[in-house]
Formats: structure tokens, C-alpha cells, sequence
């Protein structure tokens, strides 16, 4: 009997990363499967959905995709958002609803319409989104019964925060609570509750940090004064801090790894204005943005980006809303006066930064339709139809998205 022959098997793999790079290997079944380092790179150029899929193929794959530091280098090459989440306006008593502005150039289905991950009676709501995960709390609850989550839309993971602190029966009211997480340098996050010091002095803080590495809260610090107009449930992480901007008075942010609190410079108020006019305030890729529109038209204006080392802001994109005012003219209050503020009706949801910076762009919502506008060349197409809420539905110039009703998706396969 003639001796079997045996063949190499050879696997040629070609793989498009998000970036549209394409990366091409040669080699056998056997070399790739018993080589970590040589399938660690192939798997870091797929997108989050396979790999959540290949999870399956064995208890060795299992263990390579959901180590901490394959979550940590893939955050290196994946931070590409998504989509945007954005609150609809709902008489609902249970849970808000959300649309699902796909930002890919592949559509993908929406993660959820609401949230339902664990029955909370109260329903449950977003309150921010930080590098792919998501801060919620209970959607309807008085403050001392209210819950708190971290849940990654991605993997459908979540974890319940404990209970914030009673002191001797009074429950201090809670200003604001924002989510601190930076994959790229670690695999755990925290979680900053700005509170009042005791109910008899108004404009007195103090600061508790729950850590999901560390556990159960614990008081940073010592009490600070700041505007009462500050906006601490507007929370924005950046450069390892946490930002609030206030329409009077001085800014903030706080060092979350050192634990300090430090005054945020802004731009210059015109003279003719006694406050702000925040617009829009958020991060993409790295970058700290900000608008303020003051008029006399609305539809031109200034996207300004901090210096990392907050000597202050500058102009990174200057904008012209002309061309989109002649293609969607529904957004044209003419009922009013054109230097009134409200004359041109959009709000800006987000501002997405790309690795090519030709390519970054704003999210803009015009009359039933999210918009995206490039800041280079001005260019624009429709995104979204968004259907009017039902006591809009008259009302062909109605708005019902602000930017703290959108909320970035970054798809991760961080652990909560």
C-alpha cells in the first residue's frame, strides 16, 4: 500500500480594518492557531461584532479575546464612534426611548430602543457615554431610591453601583454623577458624584469616587464652592479629568487620578451678553470641544478645541450653514425675525473627529432629519429621518434633540 501523503494546509487571510487598511499573511492552520501573538494580531483587525462571535470557537480563543489586555490593545486601533443615542421626548412613565443615528458607512442595527438590561421599576436612562461605556441610573426615582449602572451596549454587560452614603439619616442631595474611563490605560473605571455638604448651605460640594477596581465610595477631599449655575450632570472626560462648564462664573474640572479640582479657562463673553451660550460641549478622538453661538446669525459660528495643557482654547473649525439652509429650507423660521437666535432651527449633537482630519464632521439636527456636515469642505448629506414626537407633529420647524440628548456608541468589549 502506497504511503499516505500529506499536504500543509496553508490559510491565506486578507482582512479591511475599520480604517479601510488591508492586511495580508500567509501561513498554515496549525502555525496561526498554536502562535498567540500571530492570532492576537489577526483578531485585533476584526470588528468588535466577530470577535464577540469568536468567543465560541474555543475556551483558548475565549480566553484571549476577553483578556484585559487584548480589551486594552484593541481600544489602541478601535475608537471609531459608531452612532449617536439620542433621547426622544416620551410621556412614557417607564422607560425614555432612544433613536440610533448609524454613523458607519455599513448600517448596523440599533443596540436597543430603551433599556431593559435589569428590571428597575423606575425605568432606566442614560446619562452619559464614555469610551464605549454607558452611565445610567433610574429613569423616575427620587434621589435616595435611585440606582446607578455602568452597561456596555456591546457585550450587554452591566453592574449596579452601590448606594451612595446616608449621613445620620439625611440623604445629601446628589448635583451631578459622571463616568471616568480611559481603556487606553486601564481596564477599570470610576464613577464621580458631586453632592451638597449638608442641606443648610447652598453652593457647598464635596466630591465621592466610586472606583470599580477599589469598590465602595468613598469622600475625595475636602468641600469646595462653585456657580450655582454649574452644570455638574453635564460632565464631559477629557485628558483624564472630568469637565463641567457654567453659564456664569468660573469653570471646572477634576483630576480624576489626582484627585484635584482645578478652574477651567473659557473664551471671552461678548460684551453685549451677561452669559453663556453653551451649544454644544463634548470630546472625540483625544479633543475637548466646545461652541457658544451669540449671533447676530446663527448660522455661522466657531468650534473651538483646549490646548492639552489648558493655556486656553482656540478656533479649530469655522462654519457656514448657508449651503444647508438652501438644500433644507424647513429650517428657516421665517415667521421670524432673521437675527433672531432662533431664526435658523438645528442643534449640534456632536462633533466626530477622524483620524484623517479632512474627514471630521459635525451631527446636526434639523427638522425630522440628523445631518452630517464636513468641517473641512463643507459638504453635507442626510444621516436620519427622525420621526416628529407626537406633540410635534404640527410643527414643521419642531426640534427634539439637544447634545445632551446624544450620546456617542463606541463599540468595546470592556468588562463592567
Amino acid at each position: 500500500m502506497p504511503p499516505t501523503k500529506r499536504t500543509k494546509r496553508n490559510l491565506t487571510i486578507t482582512i479591511t480594518s475599520s480604517s479601510n487598511h488591508h492586511y495580508q499573511a500567509s501561513a498554515s492552520v496549525e502555525t496561526i492557531i498554536n502562535n498567540d501573538d500571530l492570532l492576537t494580531e489577526i483578531l485585533l483587525r476584526l470588528p468588535i461584532k466577530s470577535l464577540l462571535k469568536f468567543k465560541a470557537v474555543s475556551k483558548h480563543w475565549l480566553s484571549l479575546i476577553s483578556n484585559p489586555i487584548f480589551s486594552h490593545r484593541l481600544r489602541l486601533v478601535c475608537i471609531l464612534i459608531s452612532g449617536l443615542f439620542v433621547r426622544r421626548f416620551t410621556l412614557r412613565v417607564n422607560n425614555p426611548e432612544y433613536d440610533f443615528i448609524n454613523l458607519e458607512s455599513n448600517p448596523s442595527r440599533a443596540p436597543f430602543k430603551s433599556l431593559t438590561f435589569v428590571n428597575d421599576s423606575y425605568g432606566i436612562k442614560v446619562l452619559q457615554s464614555c469610551n464605549g461605556l454607558l452611565l445610567c441610573s433610574s429613569s423616575r426615582a427620587y434621589q435616595p431610591r435611585r440606582n446607578y449602572y455602568v452597561y456596555n451596549p456591546t457585550n450587554k454587560q452591566y453592574t449596579i453601583l452601590p448606594r451612595l452614603h446616608v449621613d445620620r439619616g439625611i440623604f445629601r442631595s446628589i448635583f451631578g454623577v459622571n463616568l471616568a474611563f480611559d481603556p487606553s490605560k486601564s481596564a477599570h473605571y470610576k464613577v464621580i458624584c458631586v453632592r451638597n455638604c449638608d442641606s443648610l448651605r447652598d453652593g457647598h460640594y464635596q466630591i465621592e469616587i466610586y472606583s470599580s477596581k477599589t469598590g465602595p465610595w468613598r469622600l475625595s477631599g475636602g468641600s469646595f464652592t462653585a456657580p450655582s449655575v454649574i452644570n455638574f450632570r453635564g460632565g464631559v472626560f477629557w485628558n483624564g479629568a472630568i469637565h463641567w462648564v457654567s453659564t456664569h462664573g468660573s469653570s471646572l474640572y477634576f483630576d480624576v487620578d489626582q484627585e484635584k479640582l482645578r478652574e477651567m479657562p473659557m473664551p471671552p463673553i461678548p460684551d453685549e451678553w451677561e452669559e453663556r451660550r453653551h451649544q454644544y460641549f463634548g470630546e472625540s478622538r483625544g479633543h475637548l470641544h466646545l461652541i457658544e453661538i451669540y449671533g447676530p446669525c446663527t448660522a455661522l459660528f466657531n468650534v473651538y478645541e483646549m490646548k492639552t495643557d489648558y493655556s486656553g482654547w482656540f478656533v479649530k473649525y469655522r462654519v457656514d450653514l448657508g449651503g444647508v439652509t438652501d438644500v433644507f429650507p424647513e429650517m428657516i423660521r421665517t415667521y421670524l425675525d432673521p437675527e433672531d437666535l432662533h431664526y435658523y432651527g438645528y442643534s449640534i449633537l456632536c462633533v466626530v473627529r477622524e483620524e484623517n482630519d479632512d474627514d471630521s464632521y459635525l451631527v446636526l439636527h434639523l427638522p425630522k432629519k440628523a445631518v452630517r456636515y464636513n468641517l473641512k469642505d463643507r459638504t453635507f448629506k442626510k444621516l436620519h429621518d427622525v420621526a416628529p414626537a407626537g406633540n410635534q407633529a404640527e410643527d414643521e420647524s419642531a426640534l427634539q434633540f439637544r447634545w445632551f440628548d446624544a450620546f456617542q456608541y463606541t463599540e468595546s468589549l470592556a468588562c463592567v
